[in-house]
């Protein structure tokens, strides 16, 4: 018996490493105009949603030598902006690969749906506006994305990994 729950203890650890280095090449670029995911070309794409939000701690700065990511966690969502990128069952894409999604151009490929009203669409939901915060969800996983934009249009990303663990 104790066998057995040795094997399955060494199944379940390889198991997760091999879920995380599997998820160790994605690399996620997120602009003020566009996200992209290399794990796209992989025919990965799912969707996301994309939320400005409000930092509870309005002391935190990304210029800040102390600045610890993990507070980033710790906020509430205007729900002006929340919006969700889904794909476009009208057209199919030709290719395994999604092609970078941007906020202020139309795509055949996907829609942006409100968050709390999924019937309304738009083409286009605009720029990320700066010094602003925005939470990403579901771009793969349970690995939320949080960037903020700087007043000179960067675009400064951080990730928390995995939220449901």
């Amino acid at each position: 018996m104790k066998r057995k729950r040795n094997n399955l203890y060494f199944f379940s650890l390889l198991l997760s490493i091999l879920f995380f280095l599997s998820s160790c090449g994605q690399k996620v670029t997120i602009t003020r105009s566009y996200i992209y995911s290399t794990s796209w070309a992989k025919g990965e794409y799912q969707g996301f949603r994309i939320a400005k939000i409000k930092l509870l701690d309005s002391t935190i700065s990304v210029f800040d030598k102390d600045f610890n990511r993990f507070k980033l966690a710790e906020y509430s969502i205007d729900s002006s902006f929340c919006y969700g990128a889904g794909g476009n069952n009208s057209n199919t894409i030709a290719t395994d690969e999604m092609p970078k999604i941007y906020f202020d151009k139309e795509s055949i490929y996907h829609i942006w749906y409100r968050c709390y009203n999924i019937i309304e669409t738009q083409k286009k939901i605009g720029l990320l506006e700066l010094n602003t915060w925005y939470v990403i969800l579901g771009l793969k996983g349970t690995i939320d994305y949080y960037v903020y934009i700087d007043k000179e249009g960067e675009s400064h990303t951080y990730s928390l990994g995995p939220t449901n663990w």
